[in-house]
């Protein structure tokens, strides 16, 4: 690895081949040579959780002996690495020692369900499966793949007298980097591949909106203080990741959270470790905000506050605002998706406010069109970027990319003067706390007990969560709503297993095409009721 801040520009060109995407005129190639840049930050902490810190020196030194012990394993270029597991540093450093080794991290859901995990490993043949205690109960009796653990990657990374010398294995640009799950349409998750080249593309596109490029600021003086992130969202989201290469790029301290997420231990991290950037989803923002203790907390130095993963409303920003009093407009919303590479539209703060509602303007190398506008001027939105999947795992259809290399959001909005406005979505999609829901999924799941005739899943609305599952089921025989609730979650994560249900003898509601009607189901249930929803499908972690 050889730094070079002259290796990032700013500059936007129009690229050819098959798909003409805006590129960046001077990047970086690959993602491994993201650490070269990291050596001006060497005894600066990088990755905290409670009382461990480990320096970008130390990690750097941790990923070359974890990618030795790897490739001891068996693990080379292309093979696929499925990462089960909860935020640690050991997490990340499983990361980078995979992708030092050419092979390909597929980070996991650490709440699906055991048969989610199978579906997983079936889609995408993993060499070697890196797992914490909590998820290695969830993996088959005979996984067909090594198996290492936390404690494995623990012992490694700390164990001085295992090499680090590393040879760099030949990878292109175009190359897979990462396998990211997303929630499919029609049924179990999907594997989006990404890049290197999109991986980099997305990265790149942040850091010149936020004037933070290697070589464009003061940041480059090693004696400059990094900023303090709190990482209280999953990694294993394309956000996490983002925010994850963020920090390695600004020399930045990123501080996870010791367990589930708890909003006194958020306030407490906040304080402790004199956090500048928290970045969450609006049910964590929420449930930290209501915390007894928040307003007699000093939470002056968090400066920028970044929400995503499900819609911010003015409310929210305004509530951020008054009680983290140096924020003022540094509430951030983003707009983007798995597919996409991440975040393909950002707003600022100060946009916010001129515009509320707005999710922000195109990324510098991000294409946007609105497909098929309705008099309203709303369709579904059609994203181009290099930063964009270059397929699903195992399957040779293109998926939602069409010919012309636009990517089929299924969400739905508008653009005005430059900005986008996401309204809606045209996909059967479930957000809730963050997490998406497949209805299709969840359905076809219920669908295999014998006493369900019919399902509809629904997505309900909820103050906490933004949104729980609905699940509206015709019974053909007697059951109760525990029995079919325990029976979802030995298939479904939990976060996926129906809050509210109603059981029905008669038959449900049924469009002219032949569908079930659940826009009517999900009216005629919101008409009954006005309390709020309650929530049994698991908590946020």
């Amino acid at each position: 690895m050889t730094s070079a801040w002259n290796s990032w520009g700013s500059e936007v060109v129009r690229g050819s081949g098959p798909v003409p995407f805006l590129r960046f005129a001077l990047r970086r190639h690959l993602v491994t040579e993201l650490l070269a840049d990291t050596r001006p930050y060497g005894d600066r902490d990088h990755l905290v959780q409670a009382s461990r810190r480990i320096t970008f020196e130390a990690m750097i030194g941790a990923t070359a002996r974890v990618a030795n012990q790897l490739a001891t394993r068996g693990v080379g270029p292309g093979d696929r690495l499925l990462l089960l597991a909860g935020n640690s540093p050991e997490w990340v450093i499983s990361l980078w020692g995979a992708l030092r080794l050419g092979a390909v991290p597929a980070p996991g859901n650490r709440w699906w369900s055991a048969a989610e995990v199978s579906h997983a490993m079936e889609l995408i043949s993993p060499a070697v499966i890196v797992t914490d205690a909590a998820m290695a109960g969830r993996l088959p009796d005979c996984p067909a793949a090594a198996v290492i653990t936390m404690d494995d990657i623990r012992s490694w990374s700390e164990d001085d007298s295992l090499p680090t010398a590393l040879a760099e294995p030949q990878v292109r640009e175009e190359d897979p980097a990462l396998i990211i799950f997303t929630a499919g349409t029609t049924g179990p998750a999907k594997a989006a591949v990404l890049a290197h080249r999109s991986v980099i593309a997305n990265l790149q596109n942040l850091l010149v909106v936020s004037g933070r490029l290697p070589g464009q600021r003061d940041g480059e003086r090693p004696d400059r203080k990094g900023e303090a992130i709190l990482q209280s969202g999953p990694l294993f989201h394309i956000g996490g990741i983002q925010s994850l290469l963020l920090a390695l790029m600004g020399g930045n301290k990123v501080v996870f959270l010791d367990g589930r997420f708890e909003p006194g231990q958020v306030l407490d991290i906040i304080e402790r470790e004199r956090i500048t950037v928290w970045g969450a989803i609006p049910t964590m923002a929420i449930r930290v905000l209501e915390h007894p203790s928040a307003r007699s907390r000093d939470l002056s130095t968090v400066r920028s506050i970044s929400l995503g993963g499900a819609p911010v409303t003015p409310e929210l920003t305004d509530r951020l605002r008054i009680c983290f009093p140096s924020v003022r407009r540094g509430v951030s919303t983003v707009y983007g998706m798995t597919e996409a590479g991440g975040t393909v539209a950002a707003a600022s703060g100060a946009l916010m406010v001129d515009h509320p509602g707005t999710s922000g303007r195109a990324l510098p190398v991000v294409e946007l069109r609105i497909d098929e506008v309705d008099d309203s001027g709303i369709g579904e939105i059609l994203i181009r970027t290099p930063g964009q999947m270059t397929r699903y795992w195992n399957e040779d259809t293109p998926g939602p990319i069409d010919a012309e290399g636009w990517l089929h959001s299924g969400d739905l909005g508008r653009i005005e003067n430059g900005l986008l406005y996401v309204t809606g979505r045209a996909k059967d999609i479930i957000i809730r706390g963050g997490e998406n829901i497949s209805a299709a999924h969840v359905e076809e799941v219920l669908h295999r007990h014998p006493a369900v005739a019919a399902v509809a899943i629904v997505g309900l609305p909820d103050p906490d969560l933004g949104e729980v599952v609905g699940a509206v089921v015709q019974l053909r025989e007697e059951t109760t709503e525990n029995e079919l609730a325990a029976f979802a979650a030995g298939h479904l994560g939990r976060f996926e297993v129906p809050a509210r249900w109603r059981l029905l003898a008669e038959p449900l509601p049924m469009t002219e095409a032949g569908k079930i009607a659940k826009h009517e189901l999900s009216t005629a249930w919101l008409g009954e009721s006005g309390e709020p929803v309650e929530d049994s499908g698991g908590a946020v972690d």
